[in-house]
């Protein structure tokens, strides 16, 4: 598909209406590296033509549906040769990069996904009986080797699907595959380490509804996360953590 813009330069609202994202993605995709911008005197970005016509080309092809090994949005699940169905673009849950879109049917008053794209029941949808009941995915940032075995122990014995690394190269990568649905930090790592973590996965376009949880006692959680975290637990890494935290028990 060939797109023809008009303009030669695009605020980042354009953008994100162009590739049907948020602002806050495509701001993510600057701050990460993925496209180039420049600034205005002002200090907003502008994003060139040039740029915004790969972007566009790229953003709506996909891997092929059919792999049910690792979790996939409903918009993957239905595309069909990589690309995402047109009326998925126009749905508040592709907009909103929901992970789970049955996530939206739940609240009240006709005002989930079912007003607003999706009319079919989840009872009755293909992506919703192959996806409902999945382990959730969990990845672990620690350096305790000692913990380990804990961790996989707790993970076999409950509905969770763990990943653990100790190194940022390692954690991309597994990032780009596994998609996590909680991160957990271990502040153990160390104040600026684990404050360096916690920026990363908060600027990583790929996770953009990620919830990265910080485990440690007060003194060596880094107060400077705290927007970009979704919650501080203050104790220890141990046994009994993990699924508490999934359950929300914590």
């Amino acid at each position: 598909m060939t797109h023809s813009l008009s303009k030669d330069f695009y605020t980042t609202g354009e953008v994100a209406a162009l590739c049907s994202v948020t602002p806050d993605t495509v701001l993510k995709w600057i701050q990460t590296g993925k496209i180039a911008a420049s600034r205005t005197p002002g200090g907003h970005h502008r994003i060139p033509k040039d740029v915004v016509i790969p972007l566009l080309e790229t953003e709506h092809m996909l891997p092929p549906s059919g792999n049910t090994d690792s979790f996939q949005y409903c918009w993957e699940f239905y595309s069909k040769a990589g690309r995402i169905p047109d009326g998925c673009k126009t749905c508040i849950v592709f907009k909103s990069r929901t992970s789970r879109c049955y996530e939206l049917s739940k609240p009240p008053n006709n005002d989930g996904h079912n007003a607003i794209f999706c009319k079919a029941s989840c009872d009755n949808c293909e992506y919703y009986m192959t996806v409902h009941g999945q382990k959730i995915n969990v990845l672990v940032v620690t350096d305790q080797d000692g913990i380990v075995d804990e961790l996989n122990d707790d993970s076999s014995r409950y509905d969770i699907n763990l990943r653990i690394t100790e190194c940022e190269y390692r954690c991309s990568m597994m990032i780009d595959k596994f998609r996590p649905d909680f991160v957990i930090l271990d502040c153990s790592m160390g104040e600026l380490r684990t404050g360096e973590f916690a920026r990363q996965l908060y600027e990583d376009p790929r996770i953009p509804f990620v919830k990265v949880i910080l485990v440690g006692p007060k003194s060596e959680i880094p107060s400077e996360c705290n927007k970009m975290v979704f919650a501080v637990i203050k104790e220890r890494l141990s046994k009994g953590i993990l699924p508490a935290i999934v359950t929300g028990q914590r």
